[in-house]
């Protein structure tokens, strides 16, 4: 359950958020060009025509709709105002029932990720007064009601039923893309409460029931914000009807393509038993898939799908009494495992077969596949010794590698954390040797929104991003593919450098290239060996809710196509200027950007280097001022900055209906050692006199001409005489060092030396080494020896 003390202080948080936002990152504060807030409805039956309404800002312009699945056909687009659009849509008759994911492209960009819903009901709209059990709103069974709960609303709605019907209610809210946690109950007409859901396993926040009636009459279905803090924008879709609303299905894996029989296990309610039904089902092609399948019957279908895992592993179901360690059929790897928890206490012991140094992953899939079970897993030789176990690696399922020792035979053990148990804890453990494979995706530049995840090309002009690669069980270059691009756009980077999970990327769209887009199967290619390719697709996370804590996320979906287009021209562009020398360990550079503009585009222009190679640091951002066509952007390198040549881009903003965003090309930086280094010794000197600082050069590599050495982090009312020229073959400098009455006392480490080499018409710096001047006070004085007094004693007579 979504904690109470989230609702108290959303709304405070929030602004705190927005306003930390617009103060760090005054550049990304206003989002990107367009920005899509929410689609109305939220929802449609399939089979219709529809008028989606398509609202945010800077959405003038409107020209396509993407719609990351199919079913959903755009057959007009209406520009009400600068800040929304009328969609008509067709929604086929057999459309995949479920969240279908949308984005609005304009001639200026591509909004952010929203969603729709298509499902099989009629809908109805609530009607208020609905607040109370005399005010309920009558409704016939099996349809879809869309309405809003505000603060301290419970919205009641009226059915018949008979004795023995079951009664089947989920509700969508949080999945709607708002920050709403509902509840739902179905109470009878004594206003006794024969069921209730809140949080569930299978639908996370979302909840849903079923039940079968207990007599004729009138029944009561309640929705409600769990800690009564609904607001305008706590929307729901309530599907109440008589299809099957199963809590777990089991197994939950087959092969693509077979026949298999499945059982569906209704909500489990303790003391009552258990409702189960099996049927005959056709998996579904891998093509399409979108990891779920629905329970469906001669009264109709769950409004959404099961969690199911479509693998061509072969499926072991649990054969009782299997709690401890004895005598089984050993499986034959790989496998995958199916069973169920189904009481407090309950231990599944499996055995399987393996030979010595062979590599397994065990991988547990639970709350993945909707169960409320929290697995825990180990491994066990022969002789019951334990060789490794894991708990949350999945958060919560579980995760471990393990390596055979010796040929022979093993278990794997699974339980529940807190030994909990009941028929829908159902689970599914697959043990798979791994297998190289990544993913592509668009580097995070902002943890709470969606900038920047999509490609959006002015005309005749460049757009970059980051992209990532999440590597799994190999190392080595990633290439990307040219394939499937649209006309007029190409792609500019180098190989994904094995050690490292980001590449910079650039798009170049040609001065002719047509205003348009589309979604792109953006791949990339990994090239193992002779005779095997890796072949990795682009994956992305559109993060629809967040929240306490810490804009947590707690709701989203994953595309796996990326959106490109073409956008207008825009009145700048940037170039970065080459640089001709290297920038080396523990040295520093700037690189000149300059921006190319159109005749009275005066505005500042914000620019950022996303890129750094390893070791490699900068400012975030830096602004070239009103007018300006030239700047230099800072960069450093520590001691350990990994030396080659890099790839390296500059991307920058500036007002053209809203932020419009540019990338300069793809240019190059070298890092490379120093030529000198310089060991200085220690220095101590009273204030108010002179000393030496001896700077010995270590030459690492011989230059042409002279060079410059310069002391610098000098304290105040010190004077050294630098800077100095020095050669490739000079071994020792030395710098006079003259204090005073004002130089400070105590240790100054701040001192160093500074080399200056050019090259090729262009600075070379770097920091060679470090010194320290220690400031003593000047002895005071010796006290007076005091004069010696001649004695009158007369001196005593020898005896």
């Amino acid at each position: 359950m979504i904690e109470n003390f989230r609702n108290t202080f959303r709304n405070s948080y929030l602004l705190f958020a927005v306003l930390i936002a617009t103060v760090l990152f005054p550049s990304l504060a206003t989002a990107s060009t367009p920005r899509l807030n929410t689609i109305l409805p939220r929802g449609v039956k399939a089979g219709g025509e529809y008028v989606l309404k398509f609202s945010g800002s800077r959405l003038a312009g409107a020209e396509q709709v993407f719609f990351y699945d199919t079913g959903i056909t755009v057959v007009s687009i209406e520009q009400v105002d600068a800040n929304n659009v009328n969609v008509k849509v067709n929604v086929a008759a057999d459309c995949r029932i479920g969240e279908h994911v949308a984005q609005l492209r304009t001639k200026n960009g591509i909004s952010d990720y929203r969603s729709v819903f298509v499902g099989r009901l009629p809908e109805v709209a609530e009607a208020e007064p609905n607040n109370s059990l005399g005010e309920a709103q009558k409704v016939e069974t099996n349809v879809t009601v869309t309405g809003i709960v505000t603060n301290e609303d419970i919205d009641y709605f009226r059915i018949e039923g008979k004795k023995g019907d079951r009664i089947s209610v989920e509700v969508e809210a949080l999945r709607l893309g708002f920050l709403f946690d509902p509840a739902i109950a179905l109470l009878d007409k004594n206003r006794f409460e024969i069921g209730a859901s809140d949080d569930t396993p299978l639908t996370k926040q979302d909840s849903f029931l079923s039940v079968l009636l207990p007599e004729d009459g009138e029944y009561f279905v309640t929705v409600r914000e769990s800690s009564f803090v609904g607001n305008s924008n706590s929307r729901y879709r309530l599907h109440i009807g008589n299809f099957p609303r199963p809590a777990a299905v089991y197994p939950a894996g087959g092969k693509p393509g077979e026949k298999i029989s499945l059982q569906f296990i209704d909500t489990y309610q303790p003391g009552q038993p258990v409702r189960a039904v099996t049927h005959e089902v056709q998996l579904p092609a891998n093509e399409g898939f979108r990891g779920g399948i629905f329970c469906s019957d001669d009264s109709g279908a769950s409004p959404s799908p099961m969690p199911f895992r479509l693998t061509d592993l072969e499926n072991h179901l649990e054969v009782e009494p299997n709690n401890q360690f004895g005598e089984m059929p050993a499986l034959t790897l790989p496998h995958a495992i199916n069973g169920i928890i189904s009481e407090p206490g309950d231990y599944d012991y499996f055995k399987f077969s393996a030979k010595k140094g062979q590599v397994w992953d065990v991988e547990c899939y639970a709350r993945r596949v909707g169960s409320g079970l929290d697995p825990v897993i180990h491994i066990f030789d022969a002789n019951k010794k334990t060789l490794a176990g894991n708990d949350d690696a999945r958060r919560p399922d579980s995760y471990l590698r393990f390596q055979a020792p010796a040929d022979g035979e093993y278990y794997v053990r699974v339980y529940d954390h807190l030994r909990r148990g009941q028929p829908d804890f159902v689970y599914r453990i697959e043990l798979t040797q791994p297998q190289p494979k990544f993913s592509l995706g668009i580097n995070r530049i902002d943890r709470y929104s969606q900038q920047r995840q999509t490609i959006a090309v002015p005309q005749g002009g460049r757009f970059a991003v980051l992209m990532s690669a999440q590597r799994a069980n190999f190392g080595g270059e990633i290439n990307l593919l040219q394939d499937n691009l649209p006309t007029g756009i190409k792609v500019i980077s180098k190989p994904m450098h094995p050690s490292l999970n980001l590449m910079p990327v650039v798009f170049e769209a040609a001065p002719d290239a047509a205003i348009g887009g589309t979604l792109v199967d953006f791949r990339g290619q990994h090239q193992l060996n002779e005779n095997k390719v890796i072949n990795g697709s682009f994956k992305n996370f559109a993060d629809f809710v967040l929240g306490q804590p810490n804009n947590s996320v707690y709701y989203g979906c994953t595309v796996d196509k990326l959106a490109f287009a073409v956008v207008e021209k825009l009145p700048y562009s940037i170039e970065i200027v080459q640089p001709k020398v290297p920038l080396v360990r523990n040295g520093q550079m700037s690189v000149k950007i300059i921006a190319h503009r159109d005749e009275g585009f005066e505005d500042a222009i914000n620019l950022q280097f996303p890129f750094r190679s390893p070791g490699v640091g900068t400012t975030y951002q830096i602004v070239m001022p009103k007018g300006a066509s030239e700047i230099n952007y800072p960069l450093n390198a520590n001691s350990n900055a990994s030396i080659g040549k890099w790839p390296m881009y500059v991307i920058g903003n500036s007002n053209f209906k809203g932020p419009a965003w540019a990338a300069s090309q793809l240019a190059e930086i070298e890092i490379a050692e120093p030529f000198v280094t310089a060991s200085i010794a220690r220095m101590s000197i009273v204030r108010g006199e002179s000393t030496q600082l001896i700077c010995k050069l270590n030459q690492l590599k011989p230059f042409e001409g002279e060079a410059t050495a310069q002391i610098l982090g000098v304290p105040a009312n010190v004077v050294i005489d630098t800077p100095k020229t020095f050669t490739k073959d000079t071994k020792e400098l030395v710098f006079n060092v003259q204090t005073n009455e004002k130089t400070p006392f105590g240790k100054h480490s701040g001192l160093f030396c500074q080399i200056t080499i050019t090259q090729n018409g262009e600075p070379i710096v770097s920091r060679a080494g470090n010194a320290i001047l220690q400031i003593n006070k000047p002895r005071p004085p010796k006290p007076p020896v005091p004069p010696v007094v001649a004695t009158t004693q007369p001196v005593p007579a020898k005896k």
